[in-house]
């Protein structure tokens, strides 16, 4: 179980006089949004509506009585970070308009619930020679190629920042470790997702961005990795992002020739890992005792199963060819097997690197597993199983 570390009851103590701005979040919203404007392109009319829906997100938390002080100081800089994304694209592109013009070819979007088999199917894909998602340092210190010297300077202070992201919730750490130089998920480029449930309660957010159409938010994607890769773009972008996984409409719209790995695994695991990480989050943006661990179970049933329907009914819509299907359980028992025949239907041929990258992502010496229950978040399984009555797992690939 998740606790709050003295080095973290420290931080919420002496961050508290700056909750006191909560009672103005627009305020506070238009205050960071000028900040990230002082030093970059203005943020065009189109720009704005599109990150406007942050606002709600950073009323949602200040209207939470339980926010923490770290909680409150980490939304703000979690929303500045999406606003600063949008400023600094449009800088580089006045600066380098031709960056407009770099291509992204054919991307893979690995989808799947969380505790899938994403993180492994999406390292290996993106870890192809000519392949590459992108990295946790370039994505929050968004901007065109560095030299090679200014670039490890980058990646050092990456390194420290989430090293204390570390201290403050070890849990959070175990859960999904935050490596600067290895590929992470795409929202933390774009600005919207029900992730960010996982920062605290934010329904009027979530009940937003459930209905929102996230074109211009994978637009906007395109952009970035255009940015960040410009004048060296791979031969094919690797993005992952659970969420993703209902939103195939607004990413072809984007990107008209992705293709789609969706991971899948018996849904209970899915959501049981799903309720852990929330509360892994919830530890450092709630205060102590604060935490509700049966809405914590409601909502991400809600969000997981509700999503998982959609993309049932999306996927009639899809060309035949453009989704992959991976079945956790093959991919434990045979993941050579198992990905090669991904590779095969992605068009990728198997390299010795790939079967390099495969033994070192299956070695486990070392790894603790991570512990997780349905009946701590108030649910079992047949909740979810009625949650999740139109999910139907593929038969296993295997021969």
């Amino acid at each position: 179980m998740p606790q709050a570390t003295p080095l973290l009851r420290l931080m919420n103590l002496l961050l508290t006089p700056g909750m006191r701005t909560r009672k103005d979040p627009d305020a506070v919203f238009d205050g960071i949004l000028a900040e990230v404007q002082r030093d970059h392109a203005p943020l065009t009319a189109e720009d704005l509506a599109a990150v406007d829906g942050l606002r709600l997100l950073l009323a949602d938390h200040a209207a939470n009585p339980d926010l923490s002080g770290l909680g409150w100081m980490s939304a703000q800089d979690q929303i500045r970070d999406r606003l600063r994304n949008r400023a600094v694209v449009r800088s580089a592109q006045a600066q380098r308009p031709e960056v407009r013009d770099e291509p992204v070819t054919a991307p893979v979007f690995v989808v799947g619930l969380p505790r899938t088999g994403t993180t492994l199917t999406y390292n290996l894909v993106a870890r192809h020679p000519g392949h590459r998602g992108p990295k946790l340092w370039e994505m929050t210190n968004l901007g065109l190629p560095l030299p090679e010297a200014e670039r490890a300077k980058v990646i050092e202070k990456t390194r420290r920042r989430f090293a204390a992201v570390g201290k403050l919730s070890p849990a959070w750490a175990h859960l999904h470790p935050l490596v600067a130089e290895s590929e992470e998920e795409d929202f933390m480029l774009r600005a919207h997702t029900e992730m960010f449930a996982t920062w605290g309660p934010a329904p009027r957010y979530i009940d937003w961005v459930k209905g929102a159409d996230l074109t211009d938010d994978f637009r906007f994607l395109r952009e970035a990795l255009q940015v960040i890769a410009a004048g060296e773009a791979p031969d094919r972008w690797v993005l992952k992002h659970p969420m993703d996984l209902w939103r195939t409409p607004e990413i072809l719209r984007a990107f008209p020739d992705a293709r789609f790995v969706w991971t899948h695994r018996a849904p209970s695991s899915a959501v049981a890992s799903g309720c852990s990480m929330s509360e892994a989050t919830h530890t450092m943006y709630l205060k102590p005792g604060r935490i509700d661990l049966e809405r914590i179970g409601r909502e991400w049933l809600e969000i997981s199963a509700g999503g998982v329907e959609r993309a049932m009914a999306l996927r009639d819509q899809l060309p035949a060819d453009a989704v992959v299907d991976v079945v956790y359980d093959d991919l434990v028992a045979e993941p050579e097997a198992v990905v090669r025949g991904v590779f095969d239907q992605l068009g990728i041929e198997w390299t010795p690197t790939d079967a390099a990258n495969l033994a070192a992502a299956t070695d486990r010496s070392g790894h603790t597993p991570h512990r997780y229950t349905l009946e701590r978040y108030g649910l079992d399984e047949d909740q979810v199983a009625k949650a999740f009555a139109a999910y139907e797992i593929p038969a296993s690939t295997l021969r």
